[in-house]
């Protein structure tokens, strides 16, 4: 059963990672050497730093290596109007050294933000990104307890950032979702080469 990862949260799966609602927000990924997934669902500037720390742990805590890193967001506002870290600055955050792909997500024109679903195709294997405007899948977030994440708190005045082990909050579908597209590495993603 994939992980569902709301805003500000790090998780993992071993076969798929759901990144509901990303409006001005990035999914980021990592393919790990044993075909497993781990991610983190970045919003603003001000957790940036700390949500990639929890997902770091993560991935220092797997043991292996980081093969690929895939990024989902309507870039434009995530990067340009909000002031967030593009592909190159996640891997540096997270000292990521190979294969990047995005998937820009304005292409598509969301009303209301994306879902997007990165499913893992095996070790070495490019995993696969699908996708479905938010408004046509919103109405079936199913919310509850769900498997432990990291979840980062922005700071405020009277604390700094903190990063919290909680349940996610949504924890899956209520129903299928007609039709998701797949996206294509040949017209809507995007490679880059972390060196």
């Amino acid at each position: 059963m994939p992980i569902y990862l709301d805003e500000d949260m790090a998780g993992e799966d071993a076969n798929e990672i759901c990144f509901p609602h990303l409006l001005l927000c990035m999914g980021v990924t990592v393919l790990m050497s044993d075909g497993s997934l781990i991610g983190a669902h970045f919003t603003t500037p001000d957790t940036e730093a700390d949500l990639a720390a929890a997902m770091l742990a993560r991935i220092n805590a797997h043991g292996g290596a980081m093969v690929h890193l895939y990024c989902a967001a309507d870039l434009p506002e995530h990067v340009v109007k909000f002031g967030g870290m593009d592909v190159r600055g996640k891997a540096q955050l997270l000292g990521f050294h190979g294969d990047a792909y995005s998937f820009d997500t304005s292409s598509i024109d969301p009303a209301d933000g994306t879902f997007v679903t990165v499913r893992s195709n095996g070790p070495n294997h490019k995993c696969s990104l699908y996708y479905k405007r938010d408004d046509k899948v919103k109405a079936l977030y199913q919310r509850g307890n769900g498997p432990n994440v990291s979840r980062v708190v922005a700071a405020t005045t009277f604390r700094p950032a903190q990063t919290q082990n909680t349940s996610s909050t949504t924890t899956g579908l209520t129903g299928a979702i007609h039709k998701l597209h797949k996206a294509s590495f040949a017209l809507q993603i995007k490679h880059y080469t972390i060196p």
